[in-house]
């Protein structure tokens, strides 16, 4: 038979107990709660919530996307490539620009006129039947990028991190805005906005009237090739294989995808998918709606870990991919042309590639038997 002296010590342990219990549970809920709390506030700053919107542009000018129109790197905001055509060409020369330097980059076209950056500090505005000179300029240092134009303006992107504006019909400088380092990404005008990149991995927002610095967007790898917009986004690529999607009403960014390759061409956006060609030969479609959230990339990363150290049977896929197709093995694949379903990307081995965009289908193959050196248009 139970004491009562020993029943009562069974019932204080138990009270005990429980009160211990409840307390450790509190105590654990509270924790939780100052956690989520704060993954709570994390998320709607790194979301651009507290920080508001981006500072809007004086005016809402873009490059004209017009037939005959070419007229910054890429064609148009969402660097498709393609422009509609009908006919064939007969393969006549009209004429030639001669020069005693290199022309380092791909001039651009738009409303009859040429305007191009040539290896010995200059900006030249050319007819574009005729090949007449309407202007030139001399610029501070040679330029290897293509130039962007609006109905007005000029915006030329200089290797000694100066960014340009100059008059259309004259050439007269309009404003001149620096960058922390040195540029070989072809500014893109969008919106009112002129985006130029610099070698520094700090994207710049400009006014494209004013010159003033609207916002900058930091990257953790170089900036090389100019960024691509649709709607409210904008999907920037790095020389160290990332490709920031970032929100163009807050400057934040929505998704890193990580490519593991270097990157050294402008993505492309067709649709919800954005495309993207590696050093490595291989294209890829990222579902540029997914959203990444706080800590998922860090996850991810451990995740990645485990796989490594044989604690995970697979390897975790980047968030947003869709398809990613292995075109050359051997060599870095250009940024591709998109136009009708279709993106066509060529291999520096000398490869024509189509490819469907719905499910990176191979459609067909074209051996030019050369070297290629630059991307489909």
């Amino acid at each position: 038979m139970t004491s009562p002296l020993r029943s009562q010590r069974d019932a204080w342990h138990a009270t005990a107990r429980r009160s211990a219990r409840s307390r450790f549970r509190t105590r654990w809920l509270a924790f939780a709660g100052m956690v989520g709390a704060i993954l709570l506030v994390w998320g709607l700053w790194v979301s651009g919530v507290f920080t508001g919107p981006v500072p809007l542009p004086a005016t809402q000018v873009n490059a004209p996307v017009d037939a005959n129109d070419w007229a910054m790197a890429g064609r148009d905001a969402a660097h498709t490539a393609a422009a509609p055509f009908h006919g064939g060409f007969e393969g006549e020369e009209l004429w030639r620009f001669g020069s005693q330097h290199p022309l380092p980059a791909a001039p651009a076209v738009s409303g009859g006129q040429v305007f191009l950056g040539t290896g010995d500090n200059r900006l030249v505005a050319m007819d574009s039947a005729s090949g007449d000179v309407l202007w030139e300029r001399r610029i501070s240092s040679v330029t290897v990028t293509t130039p962007a134009v609006t109905p007005d303006a000029v915006y030329v992107a200089v290797r000694d991190g100066r960014l340009l504006a100059v008059d259309r019909q004259d050439g007269a400088e309009r404003w001149s805005f620096q960058v922390d380092s040195s540029s070989f990404a072809s500014p893109t005008v969008y919106r009112g906005v002129v985006y130029a990149g610099s070698w520094n991995g700090t994207l710049y927002a400009v006014d494209a009237q004013t010159g003033e610095q609207l916002w900058t967007f930091r990257a953790e790898g170089s900036i090389v090739a100019p960024p691509a917009f649709q709607g409210d986004l904008m999907a920037l690529a790095t020389d160290d294989g990332l490709v920031y999607v970032i929100d163009l009403i807050t400057g934040k960014k929505r998704l890193i995808f990580d490519t593991v390759n270097a990157l050294t061409e402008s993505p492309v956006f067709t649709g919800n998918y954005f495309l993207i060609g590696t050093g490595r030969g291989r294209l890829a479609a990222i579902d540029w709606t997914r959203l990444e959230y706080p800590l998922e990339r860090a996850l991810r990363s451990w995740r990645q870990q485990f796989f490594i150290w044989g604690l995970q049977p697979e390897p975790p896929l980047p968030k947003g991919l869709v398809w990613g197709r292995v075109l050359s093995r051997d060599s870095a694949l250009s940024g591709p042309a998109v136009l009708d379903g279709v993106a066509y990307a060529a291999s520096r081995d000398g490869r024509l590639h189509a490819l469907s965009i719905a499910d990176g289908t191979l459609l067909w193959e074209y051996d030019t038997g050369a070297l290629i050196h630059s991307a489909p248009a």
